[in-house]
């Protein structure tokens, strides 16, 4: 698409939405086009651009990487984390017949990393690892809950028929997510009455802001099964490709130039 790199300013496919506004669902972007960060022509121009549609399974994996690392971010930096945290982690995972282990990478100063799920087994995690198990504090309802309304939205998008209503209803639930994912602390700082927040808003990546504030247009649309004409997105690139070949062939002027003809009326 010519789309400038995830890290950039702008860089969302379908709006104009600032870096440090994805966390901001009070806006309202509609599915248009990206008009501030285009730097090449378009890899494939004969796909319009309402055929672009983000793919559930990446949603997946890279809002699942967000939880994961938010969560290990906090408990690595717990003294406790190599001698007790670290086994009572990983035996939750094979518990829950999920492979996974952490590891200190050498080329990375002996920093932690982890196992790296794919999707089937990120879907378990989601589902049932125990977050709260792990989470000192007041917070270990508020994670686990996030963990679980994300499973229970992401399962939505495999839905074969959706109501209107279902869909006004996933778009609400979706920007709530964001909200309760990046709610700022609330109260005074150290009283009792204090509702401390769970990320920062800077945690709120492009993904998050497709996934809350896109994908529900997409389910009213016209672009499933080929649109309106009923024509299917790889249709569409073989037509272009055809088209490409037949004017290459045949020697196609690319330009049409405009020529006047002096008609001698009397023949």
């Amino acid at each position: 698409m010519g789309q400038s790199a995830p890290n950039s300013k702008y860089f969302y496919l379908y709006c104009d939405c600032e870096e440090t506004s994805r966390w901001d669902m009070n806006r309202t972007w509609n599915n248009t086009v990206n008009t501030k960060c285009e730097r090449k022509s378009q890899l494939f121009p004969a796909i319009n651009q309402e055929n672009y549609i983000p793919d559930e399974l990446h949603l997946l994996l890279h809002i699942s990487d967000v939880l994961m690392e938010c969560l290990f971010a906090d408990l690595i930096k717990n003294k406790d984390f190599s001698k007790q945290i670290k086994s009572a982690i990983e035996l939750a995972f094979k518990n829950i017949k999920v492979h996974f282990e952490f590891f200190q990478s050498k080329s990375t100063g002996k920093q932690w990393n982890w196992t790296s799920l794919m999707g089937p087994y990120k879907k378990i995690m989601l589902e049932k690892f125990p977050v709260s198990q792990f989470i000192p504090g007041t917070c270990e309802d508020d994670i686990e809950k996030l963990w679980r309304e994300f499973y229970r939205l992401y399962m939505f998008l495999h839905k074969a028929h959706l109501s209107d209503q279902e869909i006004d209803q996933f778009e609400i639930d979706a920007q709530n997510w964001i909200h309760i994912f990046c709610h700022p602390t609330q109260g005074c700082i150290n009283s009792s009455i204090q509702i401390p927040g769970l990320y920062k808003k800077e945690d709120v990546t492009p993904y998050m802001h497709v996934f809350a504030k896109h994908v529900c247009l997409f389910f009213g649309g016209t672009t499933m099964d080929g649109g309106t004409d009923g024509k299917s997105v790889v249709y569409n690139i073989m037509s272009f490709e055809n088209r490409q070949l037949f004017y290459l062939i045949n020697n196609t002027p690319k330009k049409i130039v405009a020529r006047n003809i002096n008609v001698n009326k009397e023949n």
